[in-house]
């Protein structure tokens, strides 16, 4: 694991960051309160606290999980709806369906199989011979694995495997441009690949979740990546031509050093066996329906009554705790102490902002965001709204987490796209898909600042880098969106 430094600066302003928003939460919350909106009593009481718990987790004032759990129980407390309402949404089978994918993440990294994949891809013959070569693997590998585990994950088996090469060469010690441009690769795939699968990452299911509490019908699996591949493709395309190497030389003592570390490697595990098969089985399942429906006329009723997307994650997942490596032990591919590394803070993050999305929509406050936008914009045509939605997110997800953007953008823009008369599934993928475009700053983003810490990339050429690939990210964003959904 690498550890991501930081500047005596970056210290200062992440303190100054929460220091403020443990002052502007409460302030925020009591003005809206008193304030005379023309709203009714719960929608009044819910837009307060939606702008209380918005700041905390724009700021992370206090953890973001824990503002996720105030946020509901505030509406409990004043009125707004019982406990048994507000707090349904945590058992959202979305959420279930993220807990899954992080479990199978889990026993992935536990038994060292994404770190034998990295290495096997990377030392195969002609990857390493120009840095080029080197550079496109390196983002396509990192991607592809990041469609199914978590972007800071991939980041941190990616990074160490990659400055193991680098720093181990004199030849290679003074092609700093080259050092630089392959760590961004790596940490700006990581992001780049999440948006090719629903469970790619956590602003992905944000956005399914909150159709479904709109009552709009949402895409299927295979449907998403039949949009978010083409785009993650189309942006690692673009991110290969905006680092692409400038500097020449011999690269062979790369690909030794990749065969090197392959060859050190233990003998594959049953763990990593039991890992890979229940992984293949589990995407196998998750694409079987759209399959059938593209080739064979549909997936027969049982198979989408009984095998939703959801539960087919959480079985995968809880297979992994049955399948035994060591029957003479009784050890399993994961144990329990495996379950306490998943980040439960993001699904009580993901049942927070589900909570507040469906009183969102109950109390009626969204049609009231929506007129009040729709009065302000002048009717915008669902092409205007949706590059709206796009440059909002995007500059939001620069200064905060690109899950707490997701969950107070995608709501919000749900009830707007209703009431300007836009498709809303558009705009609510478009939304996003936009939250996971932070690329400028090492706090966008954990792999960025895992990048940064390495002490390799300089800020100046992450901002520069980063800008050019969010503007490109942001127009094809709205390009697929508009022309593939």
């Amino acid at each position: 694991m690498i550890a991501a430094s930081t500047s005596a600066a970056e210290e200062r302003f992440e303190l100054w960051r929460k220091r403020t928003g443990l002052i502007l939460a409460p302030l925020a919350g009591i003005s809206l309160w008193a304030a005379p909106l023309p709203l009714a009593t719960n929608a009044h009481i819910l837009a307060a606290v939606f702008a209380f718990t918005i700041i905390l987790w724009m700021t992370e004032a206090v953890p973001m999980a824990v503002a996720s759990l105030l946020g509901p129980s505030l509406l409990v407390v004043f009125g707004v709806g019982p406990m048994t309402t507000v707090f349904l949404p945590f058992a959202d089978k979305i959420i279930f369906l993220f807990l899954g994918s992080f479990l199978l993440a889990e026993a992935m990294q536990k038994h060292g199989l994404d770190r034998r994949i990295a290495l096997t891809l990377m030392s195969l013959p002609g990857v390493a011979t120009s840095p080029g070569r080197m550079m496109a693997t390196l983002g396509l590998l990192t991607a592809g694995l990041s469609m199914w585990m978590s972007n800071t994950a991939i980041t941190a088996v990616m990074l160490p495997i990659l400055l193991g090469v680098l720093r181990g060469h004199p030849a290679l010690a003074g092609q700093r441009h080259l050092g630089s441009s392959l760590v961004l690769m790596v940490a700006f795939a990581a992001s780049i690949g999440g948006l090719a699968t629903p469970v790619g990452t956590p602003t992905n299911l944000v956005a399914l979740g909150q159709l479904e509490k709109f009552g709009i019908p949402r895409p299927s699996f295979a449907q998403w990546m039949a949009l978010g591949v083409p785009l993650s493709l189309a942006l690692i395309l673009a991110l290969f031509l905006i680092l692409r190497p400038r500097e020449g030389g011999s690269m062979g003592v790369l690909g030794a050093e990749f065969r090197s570390q392959r060859a050190r490697l233990p003998r594959i595990t049953r763990g990593e066996i039991n890992t890979a098969i229940v992984f293949t089985l589990a995407i196998a399942c998750w694409l079987a329906p759209g399959v059938l429906d593209a080739f064979f006329g549909g997936a027969p009723p049982w198979m989408k009554a009984r095998m939703p997307e959801e539960i087919i994650g959480l079985a995968a997942g809880l297979l992994l705790f049955i399948l035994p490596v060591s029957p003479e032990k009784g050890g399993f591919t994961l144990e329990w102490r495996d379950a306490s590394r998943v980040e439960w803070g993001t699904l009580l993050l993901f049942g927070g902002g589900f909570a507040l999305g469906q009183q969102i929509k109950d109390t009626g406050l969204s049609d009231a965001i929506g007129h009040g936008v729709i009065a302000f914009l002048g009717q915008p045509g669902e092409g205007v709204l949706i590059a709206v939605a796009i440059i909002v997110s995007v500059l939001l997800s620069e200064a905060t987490s690109n899950v707490a953007s997701a969950t107070v953008m995608v709501p919000l823009m749900i009830g707007v796209a209703q009431n300007a008369g836009a498709d809303p599934t558009r705009v609510a993928i478009a939304t996003c898909l936009a939250c996971s475009l932070g690329f400028m700053l090492p706090i966008s983003t954990p792999p960025n600042a895992l990048a940064y810490g390495t002490g390799l990339v300089r800020i100046t050429e992450m901002i520069k880098y980063g800008l050019l690939l969010d503007i490109i990210g942001a127009i094809a964003v709205w390009c697929i969106v508009r022309w593939m959904l």
